[in-house]
């Protein structure tokens, strides 16, 4: 007997107790879809956190005060970031980053929003592993002028305006009862390390919104103009600092943090700390990578559970085909011969099992991430892989039933009713 009529008989008998049949290869649809699912959503997810912390630039560190215990004295100034690009060794280009918040007003359609407002200057551009969407950034011109000008995020816009590309649009903003007409000059891909900086826009929009909207809009715009808009003190709790390429960032960090004890005069305390963007990206891809796995693994236990029911089964069918076997082997049928026909139906069984379940698991995966609009990550060797495996499950727990059945003389065979 050739392979392709033991494909035949296996289709054949599959059919001809399809229902049994599916409830065998339930376990299997289970184990597959699920692996699939948490596969393909799992990664899809850590793709995004991990792009959201590149677009904030892996070559970036973050050197931030610590506002629990720090003085006024403590706090970095304008000052201490122009001297750290220009005296420590290893930096390229250093930001100043101020929050400050308040309510902003579409001057196009009127629609107000909550305001995050982020003073930088134009250093902070090369911190972004994307430039400008649309339009451009601010230059250092605009900046040392406290021009009022800005760069909106990409989701921001969407958000507020309800299209991408509002440069040279306006906005205006109120915070400490001053308002200033602002020009969006670009729209950038800055709303992942407004949210890091501010907390959140979830977070933000609950604290200062006054419940009639759930619009929060980040802007970028130099920290000059910032001040005159809130009123404060440039004292900065954070900046940015870009090291070059080829730096060893830790040391530039460090070098840095080294700086600002030196020129505030608090060696004594860890005051200052150093941030490394590259690091985070590390910490998150083995976090997600190891969570993953794990839950795949707990959720491939379910396709041991299914390799047992078809094992179960295919006994099953030994028994009820004792003397179909008997009848084959007077006839002058081999043993492999019996063994590949039971064996082949095994496989068969639990291919069609892998199949239905990819499919289930690529659906799933692609609906559960359309929940918080998240790209699945589902390649052809996941898929591959799965029908694979499936097939040796199939391979492997059906070896013992077809041996039973292979092994059976049949003179005995041939007795039994």
């Amino acid at each position: 007997m050739n392979i392709n009529e033991s494909l035949k008989i296996a289709i054949k008998c599959i059919k001809a107790n399809w229902m049994r049949s599916l409830l065998t290869m339930l376990g299997i649809i289970i184990g597959i879809s699920s692996v699939i699912m948490i596969i393909g959503a799992g990664t899809g997810v850590r793709d995004y956190i991990v792009g959201l912390i590149e677009d904030m630039g892996s070559n970036a560190v973050m050197i931030s005060v610590d506002a629990t215990s720090a003085t006024d004295n403590d706090y970095i100034t304008l000052d201490d970031v122009q001297n750290i690009k220009t005296k420590v060794k290893g930096v390229e280009r250093c930001s100043p980053m101020l929050m400050g918040f308040g309510r902003a007003t579409i001057d196009k359609s009127a629609t107000e929003a909550t305001a995050m407002l982020i003073g930088v200057n134009s250093d902070v551009q090369f911190a972004l592993t994307n430039t400008c969407t649309y339009g451009r950034f601010f230059t250092d011109e605009e900046y040392d002028a406290n021009a009022p000008i800005a760069v909106i995020g990409t989701n921001s816009a969407e958000m507020a305006f309800g299209y991408q590309d509002v440069t040279n649009e306006y906005i205006t903003v109120s915070s400490s009862g001053k308002s200033m007409k602002i020009k969006v000059c670009g729209v950038a891909n800055i709303d992942a390390l407004a949210s890091s900086v501010g907390g959140g826009s979830n977070m933000m929009s609950s604290m200062f919104s006054n419940g009639s909207d759930q619009v929060v809009v980040a802007l970028f715009m130099p920290c000059t103009t910032l001040t005159q808009i809130t009123g404060a003190d440039a004292n900065l709790s954070s900046v940015f600092v870009i090291a070059e390429e080829g730096a060893d960032y830790d040391a530039v960090g460090n070098s840095a943090v080294n700086y600002l004890k030196s020129a505030h005069g608090n060696y004594s305390n860890n005051m200052y700390t150093a941030q490394n963007m590259a690091t985070y990206v590390e910490i998150v891809d083995i976090i997600m990578s190891v969570l993953t796995a794990f839950i795949a693994c707990v959720g491939a236990i379910s396709l041991i559970v299914g390799g047992i029911g078809v094992m179960n089964i295919m006994l099953v069918s030994v028994t009820e085909r004792t003397r179909e076997i008997g009848i084959r082997k007077s006839l002058g049928a081999k043993t492999r011969v019996i063994t590949m026909q039971f064996l082949t139906e095994s496989i068969i069984l639990c291919l069609i099992g892998g199949i239905i379940g990819v499919t289930i698991g690529v659906v799933g995966a692609f609906a559960a991430c359309s929940i918080i609009n998240i790209q699945p990550n589902i390649t052809w060797w996941l898929i591959l892989v799965a029908l694979l495996f499936s097939s040796g499950v199939g391979l492997f727990f059906g070896i013992y039933p077809a041996r039973k059945a292979a092994q059976m003389s049949p003179i005995d065979a041939l007795r039994s009713e």
